[in-house]
């Protein structure tokens, strides 16, 4: 059966590192590859470098989802980490596994998370305030695990 994994968690707590190492991990046992690795803010990235834009939010989100739906039209195991802060953020993954028969793996990034620390990790120039909204609206699930070998994000 094939896997989804989902990788969540708010913006500078290594949501990308633990996404890239699980698909370098469980590439290696499942196909010898890395497994794709879908993120809404890869949307923003062009060739002058990332650029985030508010109002293409939503069309970033369903770019990932409709690159997600067409990996797992094929069959192939896959990972998209995005902050997934709230349940309904996770249901068009959720669903989509189900649909295609896929099992899931949910991964937490590190806690607790501290929107100040964020704030100085975060890449993406993400405003503190914005980072507040995101830790204090996080909605944990029942099946989710939080990763905590942090030896994965020492540089």
């Amino acid at each position: 059966m094939s896997k989804l994994i989902i990788v969540r968690g708010p913006s500078g707590s290594g949501k990308t590192t633990l996404a890239m190492h699980l698909g370098a991990e469980y590439g290696e046992v499942t196909a010898g590859d890395i497994m794709p690795v879908f993120e809404a803010d890869t949307y923003f990235e062009g060739q002058n470098g990332y650029k985030f834009d508010a109002s293409q939010l939503g069309s970033a989100h369903r770019w990932c989802q409709l690159n997600a739906e067409r990996s797992m039209f094929h069959g192939e195991d896959l990972i998209v980490s995005n902050t997934s802060m709230t349940n309904w953020e996770l249901n068009p993954y959720l669903q989509l596994a189900e649909k295609y028969g896929y099992t899931v793996e949910i991964w937490r990034t590190p806690g607790p998370w501290d929107a100040d620390v964020l704030f100085e990790r975060n890449v993406h120039g993400v405003p503190l305030v914005t980072l507040q909204k995101q830790v204090r609206k996080y909605q944990p699930l029942d099946n989710e695990r939080e990763w905590e070998d942090l030896t994965i994000f020492q540089a």
